[in-house]
This record gives C-alpha cells, sequence and structure tokens, in this order.
C-alpha cells in the first residue's frame, strides 16, 4: 500500500490559507491539519509559526499525477526527484516542491532550500516492486516527452 504525507512550515510573514491552498491544490482532497514545530527545527535557527501537514494514500497524488502532465514536466520531475529522493532499500521517496509555484497550481522542484521552506513530499510503498509501479504510473518513460505507456492507479496497489 502506498502511503502519501505532504507537510510544509509556515512562517510568521506567510499567509496559512496561502499554504493550504498550494498544497491542496497539488493533492487531492488532502486533510490539512496544524502541527507544533519540533524542537529539532527550533534548533536548526529557523523560526516558522507552525507547520501544516497532510497524510493519506496514492489517491492523494491523483491531483499532481495530472498537472505534472499538463506542463509537460515528467522527464524533469522524474530526474530531479525521483532519481535523487529515492531511499536505499527503494521504498520511499522524499522531495519538494516549491510553494509559490504550487499556489498557481503548478508543481516545481526548487533548485536549492528555499528561505520560507517548501512543501515536503514523503511516499512510502510496502515493497521496491510497488515503487517501481508508483514511477510507472506517476512519472512513466517517454518519447520526446510523451509517455510511451500510461497505466491506471489501480496497476500501483495491484500487488
Amino acid at each position: 500500500m502506498i502511503s502519501v504525507k505532504v507537510s510544509a512550515s509556515v512562517y510568521p510573514t506567510e499567509d496559512p490559507e496561502k499554504v493550504i491552498k498550494a498544497i491542496s491544490g497539488l493533492f487531492t482532497g488532502v486533510e490539512l491539519k496544524k502541527e507544533s514545530i519540533s524542537s529539532i527545527e527550533l534548533e536548526k535557527g529557523v523560526s516558522p509559526s507552525f507547520r501544516i501537514t497532510g497524510e493519506g494514500g496514492l489517491d492523494l497524488l491523483l491531483t499532481l499525477h495530472g498537472l505534472i502532465r499538463r506542463e509537460q514536466i515528467i522527464d524533469s520531475i522524474r530526474n530531479k526527484v525521483f532519481n535523487k529522493g529515492l531511499s536505499r532499500e527503494g521504498l520511499s521517496v522524499s522531495f519538494l516542491l516549491n510553494k509559490q509555484a504550487a499556489f498557481v497550481g503548478v508543481p516545481s522542484v526548487p533548485a536549492e532550500e528555499e528561505p520560507l521552506g517548501s512543501i515536503e513530499v514523503a511516499i512510502r510503498a510496502d515493497s521496491s516492486e510497488e515503487m517501481e509501479r508508483l514511477f510507472e504510473w506517476l512519472l512513466p518513460l517517454t518519447e520526446e516527452g510523451v509517455p510511451v505507456v500510461e497505466v491506471g492507479m489501480e496497476y500501483v496497489e495491484k500487488g
């Protein structure tokens, strides 16, 4: 089973509603909650007011799936994120998305750490085979930017 967690720190200069809109615009039906900041983050010298987090299953990625195709950035996302963010055992992947771009409905991977932080995404699978099927669905191989084969969402968790 695929599990997805999204979160973002909210800083005093940010409008929390805009951060919520940014996350909600990329992740289908995500229910967000407010969490206090951990002592680890405070030790890093950053001073966000709180974090917004949401969790769910594969269905959270449905909107992101469509936006990646609309923006024609399958290869870019795969190269920037999934090749670098995959865990050694192949069971999880973590990556960042730009808050400002997300606010206008565009998934974008920041080139470097952002002053007000990014949207953090962590995806976990029960097996490396399931993670491979997730990649085939979310970020399939392409020819000239067009997916060679599109598989349905049900393919990912067929296990």
